[in-house]
């Protein structure tokens, strides 16, 4: 964790420079869910980050997470949020 840390300066420099590649934004999603920094915002906001990749390394660590990054994808995750839901007992989610 404290390895994460040290390279989220660096990243967030590349976010502000414009980049817009997805494996940057999973690399900051997942730092930002380890940390609690805010993440349910960043997920909500940020439109460039792979919603299966960040929602499949939600699901044990917060459900609700998970489900905010498969929500996002517009259909695309529809299975994986269902099966996030089911498992963890969100059905008023569905």
């Amino acid at each position: 964790r404290n390895r994460l840390r040290v390279i989220l300066p660096w990243l967030e420099a590349r976010v502000a420079e414009g980049n817009q590649d997805p494996f940057l934004h999973n690399g900051i999603a997942k730092i930002y869910i380890d940390t609690n920094r805010d993440p349910e915002t960043f997920l909500k906001t940020n439109q460039f980050y792979d919603s299966a990749v960040v929602g499949k390394y939600c699901e044990d660590r917060d459900p609700h997470l998970a489900y905010t990054a498969y929500k996002r994808s517009w259909g695309s995750c529809d299975e994986q949020l269902v099966n996030v839901t089911n498992k963890n007992g969100l059905f008023r989610l569905q």
